[in-house]
């Protein structure tokens, strides 16, 4: 039974309407004599069980800072944990909650999925690795970096067809970011490309998919190159971000060194927009010389 934002703030309001009222043989009740004494508390508690969601954190939580005007500008640069404080030798407590909070989701992207339908609705072919669940594919990568065989199967007219650029979404170790931002980050790569003057094929989303899969995806098309979207590993309360990795003349097994990855791909970091560019123009100097990773050079295509 799912249960939606609505329903839940419901059955806290009324949960704490009866804790704020009378005990059955009369007097308060234990939270309405602590409602009392910190009315402050009490309604702010109130009005975060209404919105069901957490309150922003503070700019930081420096008791004395030797120059607070510094700190916006710091915080601005990076989702990082910056100038939160401390209380003796631990975190405070809010910023430790808010830590656990970040693992938990992180923990949630690990083990999500991308719903059956949705190739379809994106218009994409849709395959499996060689994992039979996500247990599998966690405990066991090198099942993920191959099709099974229906899959290889289900290529059809695809194989051989050789395109320029192969597009591969696969869920990776997030599906959470796939659901996020997947849908915007293939129109921005299908728009790039396409300007590009670069011919796609069949477009392709991979269950259970590693990295690697995009090898044996490119030697099975014939493709130039591969361009295959996975949800990163989450860290603490990243489980949002991309990454495109880039592969050209690919082959099985391809060395890492011999691609290309742009990663932290969302809406705080790099914007599905710049990575498609920057793709394409990888793409570019890849084909030029022949072949991509450190042979294109360390940063290229970065302003």
């Amino acid at each position: 039974m799912s249960v939606d934002r609505e329903s839940i703030a419901r059955v806290v309001r009324e949960l704490l309407q009866t804790e704020l009222g009378t005990q059955p043989g009369g007097g308060a009740t234990p939270m309405a004599r602590r409602a009392a004494a910190y009315p402050s508390v009490v309604q702010a508690s109130a009005q975060h069980a209404a919105r069901c969601e957490r309150p922003a954190p503070p700019l930081h939580e420096i008791d004395h800072p030797a120059d607070e005007t510094v700190i916006p500008s710091l915080v601005a640069t990076t989702s990082s944990q910056i100038a939160v404080g401390h209380r003796g030798l631990r975190f405070k407590t809010d910023l430790y909650l808010r830590m656990r909070e970040g693992s938990a989701d992180a923990k949630d992207a690990v083990h999500s999925e991308v719903p059956d339908d949705w190739a379809a609705a994106h218009g994409l072919l849709s395959l499996k690795s060689r994992c039979v669940d996500r247990d599998e594919y966690l405990l066991f990568p090198n099942h993920g970096r191959r099709l099974d065989d229906a899959s290889v199967a289900a290529l059809g007219p695809a194989k051989g067809s050789r395109p320029d650029v192969q597009v591969i979404i696969g869920d990776g170790l997030s599906s959470n970011a796939v659901l996020k931002n997947g849908t915007e980050s293939l129109q921005e790569l299908q728009r790039a490309l396409g300007a590009a003057g670069y011919r796609t094929g069949t477009g392709m989303f991979v269950k259970y998919a590693r990295i690697g899969v995009a090898d044996e995806i490119g030697v099975l098309t014939g493709a130039r190159a591969t361009v295959v979207v996975v949800g990163e590993r989450p860290g603490l309360g990243t489980g949002d971000s991309l990454s495109f990795y880039i592969a050209v003349n690919p082959r099985l097994d391809q060395d890492n060194a011999e691609k290309n990855c742009i990663s932290n791909v969302r809406g705080i970091g790099i914007k599905p927009r710049e990575a498609a560019d920057l793709t394409a123009n990888i793409l570019r100097r890849a084909f030029e010389l022949g072949g991509g990773g450190v042979a294109i050079g360390f940063g290229f295509g970065r302003t």
